[in-house]
């Protein structure tokens, strides 16, 4: 079986960038290794030199941690090294090699290895001791055909790095997008419980910074298979779309609100407020009316909540004591709330 990348890469841009500069290094490592030979077999040893140190950049690069205080600096000297020997290389060359057509790689490169604000100001650098360096060796033998010669080369490097910069904001809203299809519930349009326990710890965050806790509210609809089996699944899908409007009037912030499955919701808020606003919204939910056609279809829900400040504090044990007092409230009749036992 061909190992694929993980979808994880493809919702996470750290990892993402890391795949691709891995793959830049596995380029460089292998033309690398391959010219050092050919080189060597040529008795061009200075190349080959230079070469070998490029090469053991690269491995180092490779092993590089990402976490380490000195990694963009290490990118930077090695993407300098290359554009370094690209530029020598340019410096020794006649102009009929087509060696200049390198300095196209700088914009991509740099882009990409360095980030925007760098990229634009190395490639910027690079650009201008191309044409210097092209100007002062070749000027008084090609005169202004160099100037054409120029002028193609730098329309050609800005059609380059505009077009990385265009696959980079397009990426970027792709990658938006599909996180947020990925973490969003087709139905409802709330959150799904993808990535509840990242939700659950920055409002854990914000509830600690204003001196309170966090609550974790379980709801379930109660009856839920027989609306479906009375009335189809079509019906028993407007039920949820309508319950989900239902949350939405009655909690501020969108961000706060999930679907987990079926007819499963969950909703994060302060722990100050957690009796007032389960108690009014069990209440409301009750007395509201749901219209399909001449249906008017009336449901309950049972409620089970849990704090922060129980247990082990993290998602996982207060989302098992919510359902277990979410079973309670079932066992109790329904249409009911248990908090604390």
């Amino acid at each position: 079986m061909k190992k694929q990348l993980s979808t994880t890469h493809w919702f996470n841009e750290a990892l993402f960038n890391e795949a691709l500069l891995k793959g830049f290094l596995l380029v460089i490592g292998s033309a690398c290794s391959v010219l050092i030979v050919v080189n060597l077999l040529a008795a061009k040893y200075q190349l080959a030199l230079i070469e070998t140190v490029l090469l053991m950049l690269t491995i180092f690069v490779w092993f590089c941690s990402q976490q380490s205080r000195f990694y963009k600096w290490t990118l930077l000297i090695y993407v300098a090294f290359i554009f370094a020997c690209i530029l020598t290389g340019i410096s020794y060359s006649p102009l009929h090699s087509g060696r200049q057509v390198w300095v196209l790689i700088f914009p991509m490169t740099s882009y990409l290895m360095l980030g925007k604000k760098t990229g634009v100001w190395l490639s910027g650098i690079c650009l201008g001791l191309v044409i210097s360096i092209l100007y002062l060796r070749f000027y008084e033998d090609f005169g202004k055909e160099l100037i054409s010669v120029v002028i193609n080369l730098s329309c050609a490097y800005a059609f380059l790095w505009g077009l990385t910069h265009g696959a980079e904001r397009v990426h970027k809203k792709m990658l938006y997008a599909l996180k947020k299809i990925a973490s969003t519930d087709p139905l409802t349009g709330l959150a799904n419980r993808r990535n509840i326990s990242q939700h659950f710890q920055y409002q854990l965050q914000q509830a600690i910074g204003e001196s309170d806790a966090l609550a974790l509210v379980l709801i379930d609809l109660d009856n839920f298979k027989k609306i479906n089996d009375t009335h189809g699944h079509d019906v028993g899908d407007a039920v949820l779309v309508d319950f989900a409007e239902r949350l939405r009037a009655h909690v501020d912030d969108s961000d706060q609100l999930f679907r987990l499955g079926g007819e499963e919701f969950c909703v994060l808020m302060p722990a100050a407020n957690r009796h007032d606003w389960s108690t009014s919204f069990c209440h409301y939910v009750q007395d509201a009316v749901f219209y399909w056609d001449d249906l008017a279809i009336r449901y309950t829900i049972s409620i089970g909540v849990s704090c922060s400040f129980e247990g082990e504090g993290d998602f996982k044990s207060l989302y098992r004591l919510a359902d277990q007092r979410l079973y309670a409230a079932k066992n109790l009749g329904r249409n009911r709330i248990v908090f604390a036992d």
